[in-house]
């Protein structure tokens, strides 16, 4: 009888020990999460952004703007991007949007590579894009969904690489 309480005691003792490391273990990841959800609010607002442009939605293509506007600018990106997207937030027309969502788009992917910094982002590319001289896009899925034609074309394009 002692020897069985004795090692219940003990078994119960390594549980408890043991739950609250996996505990510790998960608050510790989701912390990590939050840092880089909050490091990445521009990547975030991007994409926001491209599902509008998907949507073919000029007024909340310029909603998305507006924020990734402010999001870059307090990133401190490039200020070629930062001028771009404040374009798409001050036009009310969705080709000219477009237009400048390409700039956005080759200064991140550029800027994302020089600074080897955002796994799981997928570049996508459409070869029909402005006149059949395409253009790229950045994607967290490797599903096609391309801002520059939108319903029109909506999986023309591929994924070209990972980042």
């Amino acid at each position: 009888m002692k020897t069985t309480l004795l090692t219940l005691g003990l078994a119960l003792a390594i549980a408890s020990c043991s739950s609250a490391k996996k505990e510790e273990k998960a608050e510790t990841k989701e912390a990590a999460k939050t840092e880089v959800m909050e490091a990445s609010t521009g990547i975030s607002d991007y994409m926001s952004l491209k599902d509008a442009l998907v949507q073919t939605d000029a007024s909340a293509a310029k909603d998305a703007a507006t924020k990734l506007a402010e999001s870059a600018t307090n990133e401190n990106w490039n200020a070629d991007i930062v001028n771009a997207v404040k374009t798409i937030a001050s036009s009310d027309d969705v080709e000219a949007q477009r237009t400048a969502f390409k700039t956005v788009t080759d200064g991140l992917i550029a800027s994302l590579k020089a600074n080897d910094s955002e796994d799981g982002v997928y570049v996508q590319y459409c070869p029909m894009a402005f006149d059949n001289t395409g253009a790229s896009w950045l994607s967290m899925s490797d599903q096609i969904r391309n801002p520059y034609f939108g319903d029109k074309m909506l999986k023309c394009g591929k994924v070209t690489e990972e980042l």
